[in-house]
């Protein structure tokens, strides 16, 4: 009786230490896959951010369709986005502003206003 009393506590032990084991094992998988898909979104911001260019002049309401389309085709590539990723998304985007900025600020401007090409 005994034996079986200490075998049910090391079954039991092994449990309590392999359980969570566990749960930090598909956490890091879930992180992982994540981030494996996250070339993906990229490439789906800038998409987004191309198509945008012409169709509005305000910069908040080009991001703002940005971060709704991206909400809208997140399921079709399979990202599991939240909130902390979206503001994630929302800084690239602004960061990815500023530098055009700079980089589109070296071309000289011609009589029209429009930058002329180099």
């Amino acid at each position: 009786m005994e034996q079986y009393l200490q075998l049910i506590v090391s079954v039991l032990a092994g449990l309590a230490t392999a359980i969570p084991l566990a749960i930090k094992l598909v956490e890091y998988v879930r992180k992982a896959v994540k981030e494996k898909n996250w070339p993906k979104v990229v490439s789906l911001v800038i998409d987004l951010m191309s198509e945008v260019e012409g169709k509005m002049e305000v910069g908040a309401d080009k991001k703002a369709y940005v971060l709704a389309m991206l909400k809208a085709s997140a399921d079709t590539i399979d990202y599991d986005l939240d909130d902390e990723d979206y503001k994630k998304i929302g800084d690239l985007i602004d960061s990815m502003c500023d530098m055009s900025k700079v980089l589109n600020a070296s071309k000289p401007v011609a009589a029209d206003g429009k930058k002329e090409k180099t």
